[in-house]
């Protein structure tokens, strides 16, 4: 039925809690403080927050990226430059590329049986580049859409143009978004007007706008 797949990267196919948490405590201590999980639920609210905020696009991407750790820090009564924070950040996360279970051989299955996958992610392209390649998967995709290249998020519309507008031989019926958020991967499918199919890992929520859900990613060979 569907030929082109939309692909969340972070938390779909690519581990994103596993990178962020290390990724996190190796920035903890780079600044000579030790480590507590409690640090790192902390630092997310803030991340969370700021997010939404720009999804809402009520901020810009740079806020998040270049405040996102000075504000943290301000928490601990410390000042750190939270840009250079985020490059200690950045360098780290761009070493993590675990996988989600099941998803490298659900992408080699899908292009074995001639679909089309692309990358669809709000995040910074070079980080998930780096990220891709390592965990082996980049050259299983024939396309890239990656919200600082696209020049805005997920869910807005013109994230979803953009990609439609880069799809050879695009049909708006045979196109599935697949990701772990509702309030940008299954919101934007929506308003994009394309199917989509929620992946996840814990208890499924109580109400959902997608046309599937799934929490293994072998099933998508099935949908």
């Amino acid at each position: 039925m569907y030929q082109t797949y939309l692909i969340d990267i972070d938390n779909t196919i690519l581990d994103f809690d596993a990178a962020e948490e290390r990724s996190f405590q190796n920035v903890i201590e780079s600044y000579s403080l030790p480590f507590e999980r409690i640090m790192l639920e902390e630092y997310q609210k803030i991340n969370k927050n700021l997010w939404d905020l720009l999804e809402q696009e009520k901020i810009g991407r740079e806020e998040v990226f270049h405040t996102r750790f000075s504000l943290y820090f301000q928490t601990l009564k410390r000042e750190v430059d939270g840009i250079e924070a985020e490059s200690r950040y950045r360098s780290f996360l761009g070493n993590s590329p675990e996988l989600i279970p099941d998803a490298k051989e659900t992408l080699i299955q899908l292009k074995s049986m001639g679909k089309k996958l692309y990358t669809a992610s709000n995040g910074v392209y070079s980080t998930q580049i780096t990220r891709l390649n390592q965990a082996g998967i980049y050259d299983l995709f024939d396309g890239m859409f990656i919200s600082e290249k696209v020049g805005s998020e997920k869910p807005s519309l013109n994230f979803f143009k953009h990609c439609f507008d880069h799809i050879p031989d695009f049909r708006q019926e045979e196109t599935i978004m697949v990701g772990d958020s509702l309030s940008s991967d299954i919101k934007g499918a929506v308003n994009a007007g394309i199917d989509s199919c929620l992946f996840i890992r814990t208890e499924s929520p109580a109400k959902s706008a997608a046309t599937y859900t799934i929490n293994n990613l072998s099933k998508l060979l099935s949908l």
